[in-house]
């Protein structure tokens, strides 16, 4: 048997072939600097705590953008997380990162940044990073801000379908429900930003006519985040739907917009009808 397996004939592989599928993981024995330093020969795996990154980003913002732009980084959430929430991914986003880990039994306005992020290139799973993650001779930094590139404007006309997909007391026992919107952004820290809607107060299909503007620095990494609520005077406010949209993706024009539950799954006949247009800042 021992003659057998010297004899075997060792399989051979072209060297571009292995680099091409084998990416070195581990962290240097150094500090940050050396976990981040960009061999032009190589390409690595580097694998961060969400605490790690956080830490990382407020001193070493610009290395880190350029180890992801040769090297794959990986964020996960910390241990101590046993009820299965979420970090905020744009951290990792803006900063280059390739794997951005997720608890996805979770059902947070976090989870839903990342279902928002991945609707983007036809929902296949992959979004191209920004042109300007990737350049080499201009590295971004995330914490300065920059010119206004565009100005988003929102138009919140009306909603409806609730009345078919929730039960007539699940918001109120006595009346109809009053609803509101929230309508923000999530992105650089230049463009975040949440604002509200006036209540419409017992109406199944609430009108509210309402328009809220955005000014967008990197419009490439934003993502409108939408949510309806039922206002409770003796209670938190109920949760009525939500979706997360990637503005490079929005075209202007009027939309049915569709609405999520928690779990991201789409409810059946909820939705907003809404008004998008982009204008060049003055």
């Amino acid at each position: 048997m021992a003659e057998l397996h010297e004899n075997k004939p060792k399989q051979k592989k072209a060297p571009e072939y292995k680099r091409l599928i084998a990416i070195h993981a581990g962290k240097p024995k150094g500090g940050l600097d050396e976990c981040l330093e960009v061999d032009p020969e190589k390409v690595r795996r580097l694998s961060l705590s969400e605490l790690e990154l956080e830490k990382a980003a407020e001193t070493h913002g610009k290395q880190i953008v350029r180890f992801t732009q040769r090297n794959m980084l990986r964020v996960y959430p910390k241990g101590i997380r046993v009820d299965s929430s979420n970090y905020n991914p744009m951290i990792a986003w803006l900063h280059g990162a390739q794997m951005v880990a997720f608890n996805m039994q979770g059902c947070d306005k976090h989870l839903w940044l990342m279902h928002g992020m991945f609707k983007g290139n036809g929902q296949c799973g992959y979004v191209k990073k920004p042109d300007f993650l990737l350049n080499t001779n201009e590295i971004f930094d995330p914490e300065v801000k920059h010119s206004e590139k565009t100005i988003l404007k929102v138009t919140v006309y009306l909603g409806e379908g609730w009345y078919y997909d929730f039960d007539h007391t699940h918001f109120d026992s006595y009346s109809p429900p009053d609803f509101y919107v929230k309508v923000g952004i999530a992105g650089v820290p230049a463009d975040k930003q949440m604002t509200k809607s006036k209540i419409v107060e017992d109406s199944w299909v609430p009108s509210w006519n309402q328009e809220f503007e955005f000014h967008l620095t990197m419009p490439q990494l934003a993502l409108l985040r939408i949510k309806v609520h039922e206002y409770d005077m003796s209670k938190t406010d109920d949760f009525a739907g939500q979706t997360c949209l990637p503005v490079s993706e929005i075209r202007s024009g009027i939309r049915a917009v569709p609405l999520m539950d928690k779990k991201g799954d789409k409810y059946n006949n909820v939705k907003l009808l809404m008004r998008f247009e982009f204008t060049n800042p003055s």
